[in-house]
């Protein structure tokens, strides 16, 4: 609790430096247990759609062909390829290292003219076997489609759990930020308590004449020991002002309440 104004007629204290002192910790926390979960899932969406091959016979043994893809679980339309005079597609198995140079074997399916080939990056040994099935007989029109947008949601469940427990841990966070106000007004010989946070708005007022004494109080811990202002009311109940490691700035706060009281 810290003085914010102080004048021969007001004495004003609240709790806000150390309420963001407090949530500095839980909020880099979060933001790292959260933060990437939340990249590696807009990493996953980006990557995700659908890939359309659409074939339309233009000679009996050859076809036009436009390839579309789209990105962001099929939100994003990227552009068309256009692929003309494609007469067969060819699927291939290659033998590479993966980025640990780990052995690995990589599967490409080729849409073939008589003068180049139109690597597929999609496309499995079935698609190809499709086309050139489709290239065989007289069916007009082939589509292939594949929607990898199922299995990509399915990945993200995973960080997906990491974000609902970060949030959730950052409400609480956000619950118990509360700003207490305490507002000695000798003119109006009123102490104004004041409470303000996310879910919490509370104003409450008692008379200066009810407090009977301020107390500075010592809490023993188990390796510690925290000093907390309180004010003493004639009714019997008792208001903390919050408590602190610090003794010296315990012992002034309660000082200058007494000083002012006193005044």
């Amino acid at each position: 609790m810290k003085v914010i104004k102080k004048n021969e007629h007001l004495l004003m204290l609240n709790n806000l430096w150390e309420m963001i002192y407090s949530a500095i910790s839980p909020t880099i926390w979060v933001t790292g247990f959260s933060g990437i979960p939340l990249f590696m899932m807009f990493l996953i969406m980006a990557s995700t759609g659908v890939e359309r091959l659409s074939c339309k016979k233009i000679e009996p043994k050859s076809a036009n062909c436009e390839l579309s893809r789209s990105t962001f679980m099929g939100l994003n339309k990227g552009e068309v390829t256009s692929i003309d005079q494609v007469q067969g597609a060819r699927f291939e198995t290659s033998k590479t290292t993966d980025s640990d140079g780990k052995p690995m074997t990589v599967n490409n399916v080729f849409l073939v003219s008589k003068e180049w080939e139109f690597l597929l990056t999609n496309q499995s040994a079935k698609d190809a076997n499709s086309f050139n099935k489709y290239i065989q007989t007289s069916t007009g029109v082939l589509v292939i489609e594949t929607d990898n947008r199922l299995f990509g949601f399915g990945i993200m469940l995973f960080p997906s759990l990491f974000l609902v427990i970060g949030f959730r841990v950052f409400s609480g966070v956000l619950r118990y930020f509360i700003v207490e106000t305490y507002i000695f007004d000798k003119d109006a010989s009123t102490l104004t308590l004041k409470k303000k946070g996310i879910w919490v708005k509370e104003v409450a007022e008692r008379s200066l004449s009810e407090i009977s004494e301020v107390k500075l109080e010592t809490i023993y811990g188990e390796n510690s020991m925290l000093w907390e202002v309180c004010l003493l009311m004639n009714e019997g109940d008792r208001l903390s002002l919050g408590s602190s490691s610090n003794q010296k700035e315990q012992q002034k706060m309660a000082d200058s309440i007494r000083s002012h009281l006193n005044g």
